[in-house]
């Protein structure tokens, strides 16, 4: 049977630390960058937890596979076990996406800082950071929506597995799906990562626009 991935959702990390530079308005860009960073601090916990049960989660899905149907007992035991995996990491996935949302609603005083900016050339760096955070968490909406719909895949792949008249045919085009949408998952990562690097990068270029400013 072509081999199953329970879920990959490690993601780069924002590097945003408190950094104060002087000025009031740079010291308010540092404070504001230092909140959006503080906010993130449940989604960062909820991804190392998730990578842990999706790894958990997939060896006992391999240990479920192997097993004969005269061991159906055993199987029902390993489905609650994957079952109950699945429910806690959507609990972290909603924990995940409420920091998220925190560190997003941070944002609200950027656009005081880029008002009461006077160079025009740091006023758009400015807002071309404002737009990389804007764009970072655009990408992992659309990484939550997709693992939630691997997810809604995996649990039928689960109940399938615990019923006993599910063909092996059912079972492997039930595999494949997870699979498929897992390619997706993967997809919506790798972009949101790309965000990630876009926003540090632009980070560290303004913070040398208000250096050169002193």
């Amino acid at each position: 049977m072509k081999k199953i991935v329970i879920g990959t959702f490690l993601s780069t990390s924002l590097l945003l630390s408190a950094c104060s530079i002087g000025a009031s308005n740079d010291d308010k860009l540092s404070d504001t960058l230092a909140k959006v960073y503080e906010e993130e601090q449940g989604y960062r916990d909820a991804q190392q937890k998730l990578a842990e049960l999706e790894k958990k989660e997939q060896s006992t899905f391999n240990e479920a596979m192997k097993m004969t149907q005269e061991q159906k007992d055993e199987v029902l035991l390993k489905v609650e076990e994957l079952k109950a995996s699945l429910s806690e990491r959507l609990t972290l996935l909603k924990q995940e996406n409420e920091s998220i949302n925190n560190a997003q609603e941070s944002l609200s005083s950027f656009e005081e800082i880029i008002k009461d900016e006077k160079e025009e050339n740091i006023k758009t760096s400015l807002t071309d950071l404002k737009t990389s955070l804007e764009s970072r968490y655009d990408a992992h909406e659309v990484v939550s929506d997709e693992y939630e719909k691997l997810t809604d895949l995996q649990i039928s792949l689960y109940d399938l597995l615990a019923d006993e008249k599910t063909q092996q045919t059912q079972l492997q085009e039930q595999v494949d799906k997870v699979n498929k949408q897992n390619d997706v998952v993967q997809s919506a990562i790798n972009a949101f990562n790309e965000a990630t690097k876009k926003l540090n990068e632009t980070k560290s270029s303004v913070y040398d626009s208000l250096d050169e400013e002193k």
